[in-house]
């Protein structure tokens, strides 16, 4: 009687607890401080292994690192590990190292073979290979095979959990393999993918294929021979691109012989091109990128390196554009309100260009032809002259009414109709003129092509005042 009545206790502790985590669901970065204030660590547990892992890895990320460690242990393996799995590569690395070797294998193990893979990726090697001499040999040899990929391709980001069925198989074998195995896979499977007797991808049907048809069809008479695929030294971008453009929800990876080694899902399509779109922003101001996107938590000595190339540069540029206006200093003198308007030239030349730029950059990701070249070049010159003329015009009316100086209007709207036609034209010729070399278009945006425009703008317009003035 006492241990039914301890069962009972114990049931209704639990049942409250599972009340107060229900009325916590969704829980923000104040309730989850309050709950650390608290103490209560069973009521913390119930309520932190209640959380959707992506929310909860958001939040982790926010606070400290010992109430982040305290709340880390308090979550079970399969939360554990996809909250790890989410996190960007510095957190992860901090949490590993206060974490220590006990625990980190049996979290990793948990992990599909391609979230493991990326995360040891990021250890020192000596790190990765203590954590995966102590996994299983069933956990081993994917993650081998994964690391050995370029992380920045096909297969650097491609799951191995796919079902690979032949073609002489009948419907009703192929369930009873998916009803056997499905629960083995991490990752939902909404695709089958037919290989022949060496493991070549030779075709593809859906699940919903399967439920469609009678249950002694065979698999070759039902599978799309037309398969989309890529290679595993593919380039990520381009397979996220590729199966954004199919619409997709899987895309198998094949080796050069045409072997399925893979598939790449459309979760892991999303976060590539949201890697791919933040290194273009980075790029885009400056920022190298090429040991990873400076985020807060990176170090000062990092973010300084990350900075300084771009920004050396463009300061060499910009002593250009100083020996300009040095140059022309007798003509500033002499009409000093004609140097009143220099800002308004560089800051709308410097804006319409970073426009052409960001347009030739995300319309033309794949490496241009000449052909493909010379249209964006002469479209873009086009609509450069249209805003030279439209932007030229408003200024020339405020130039007359500025001191009621007509020629000062004349000579800024004119100025700006140039500056602006050459600053789209420099603004789309960079970038091309990037890819054609092999190199990142975003490392032409940003310091670079403003730098170029500021010299090109001030010589520009200090040259028509200068003949302006020689001729009156």
């Amino acid at each position: 009687m006492e241990g039914f009545d301890r069962a009972c206790l114990q049931g209704r502790a639990e049942r409250a607890f599972r009340t107060m985590a229900t009325e916590l669901t969704v829980i923000n970065h104040e309730n989850l401080t309050a709950l650390i204030e608290e103490g209560d660590r069973q009521k913390m547990r119930v309520v932190l292994n209640d959380q959707h892992p992506a929310d909860l890895t958001e939040m982790l990320q926010e606070l400290e690192m010992a109430p982040r460690l305290s709340c880390f242990r308090l979550l079970d393996l399969d939360n554990a590990s996809a909250v790890l799995a989410e996190m960007d590569p510095d957190n992860q690395r901090a949490l590993l190292r206060e974490l220590g070797d006990i625990g980190i294998v049996a979290i990793v193990s948990k992990m599909s073979p391609n979230d493991a893979a990326d995360l040891l990726a990021e250890l020192p090697r000596e790190k990765a290979d203590s954590i995966i001499s102590q996994m299983s040999d069933d956990d081993i040899g994917d993650i081998y095979k994964l690391m050995a990929f370029k992380e920045d391709t096909a297969g650097g980001i491609m799951s191995t959990d796919f079902l690979a069925v032949s073609a002489g198989m009948t419907v009703e074998e192929v369930l009873d393999t998916l009803r056997e195995k499905y629960e083995l896979f991490d990752d939902e499977i909404y695709d089958l993918f037919v290989i022949d007797v060496q493991g070549r991808l030779v075709g593809s049907l859906t699940v919903r294929d399967l439920l469609t048809a009678p249950p002694d069809v065979r698999i070759e008479s039902l599978m799309d021979r037309n398969v989309i695929s890529v290679t595993t030294q593919t380039d990520q971008e381009e397979a996220a691109e590729k199966l954004s453009r199919y619409d997709l929800l899987s895309l198998p990876v094949v080796d050069g012989t045409g072997i399925l080694r893979g598939v790449i899902t459309a979760d892991d399509a999303m976060d590539v091109l949201k890697e791919e779109a933040t290194e273009d922003i980075y790029q885009a101001t400056g920022i190298d990128t090429a040991d990873g996107s400076e985020t807060l938590s990176s170090s000062v000595r990092q973010a300084f390196r990350a900075r300084l190339p771009w920004l050396v540069v463009t300061l060499g540029i910009e002593c250009g554009a100083a020996m300009v206006i040095t140059h022309f200093d007798d003509v500033i003198q002499q009409a000093v309100v004609a140097a009143s308007f220099m800002p308004l030239l560089t800051s709308v030349t410097g804006s319409v260009a970073m426009q052409s730029t960001c347009i030739v950059i995300r319309n033309n990701r794949k490496q241009l032809s000449l052909r493909m070249a010379a249209r964006s070049i002469w479209h873009e010159i086009r609509v450069g002259m249209l805003l030279g003329a439209a932007c030229g015009t408003v200024a020339s009316i405020i130039g007359t009414m500025f001191k009621m100086q007509s020629s000062l209007g004349l000579i800024v709207g004119g100025s700006l109709f140039l500056t602006m036609s050459i600053g789209v034209l420099i603004g789309t010729l960079i970038p091309i003129f990037f890819e054609r070399l092999g190199i990142e278009p975003a490392h032409a945006s940003g310091p670079l092509i403003t730098s170029i425009l500021d010299v090109c703008t001030m010589s520009i317009y200090l040259s028509i005042v200068h003949a302006f003035l020689t001729m009156i």
